[in-house]
């Protein structure tokens, strides 16, 4: 799974992950543990459809650094806006992990993609063709006053 962060370097590097509007999950592991072999599946396919609302976090407690509130594992960290909101000791099913997935993460809207711009091309140049520059704009004016060389002047813009 692509999609989610799977280091943290320091315990600075927690506090700076929840320096975010987003919820932040924290999934952690071990390679060695029956359990978490059994979990790490079943909350990578939980995550994954909510991975465009959050900042998700599938790490391992041999490769990153002790994070104080996480005794055992598996173990799941809700947070939102820089607080601990859930801790789940265990995944549980698939049933219970969706549904605290969507208490702690639904409300939030998805990241949306990049809009296409409205306006092309072919109207920017349309538009800077017909836009009235100062000396064309002084032509314009001669030539309704009727003066004498204001036909050249605005027939050379």
């Amino acid at each position: 799974m692509s999609s989610f962060i799977t280091h943290i370097a320091s315990s600075k590097d927690y506090r700076t992950a929840l320096k975010t509007w987003r919820p932040v999950v924290f999934y952690f592991g071990h390679p060695y543990c029956y359990a978490c072999s059994w979990a790490e599946p079943l909350f990578c396919s939980v995550a994954e459809t909510f991975k465009d609302r959050a900042v998700i976090y599938k790490l391992s407690t041999s490769e990153s650094p002790r994070h104080p509130d996480v005794t055992g594992t598996p173990t799941v960290l809700f947070y939102k806006d820089g607080k601990l909101r859930r801790k789940l000791k265990g995944v549980g099913d698939q049933a219970s992990l969706t549904q605290n997935f969507a208490e702690h993460i639904g409300r939030t809207k998805p990241r949306r993609p990049r809009r296409s711009p409205r306006r092309d091309l072919h109207w920017l140049h349309e538009q800077l063709r017909t836009l009235c520059l100062v000396s064309r704009a002084r032509g314009l004016q001669r030539l309704r006053r009727g003066k004498p060389g204001a036909y050249r002047l605005a027939a050379s813009s």
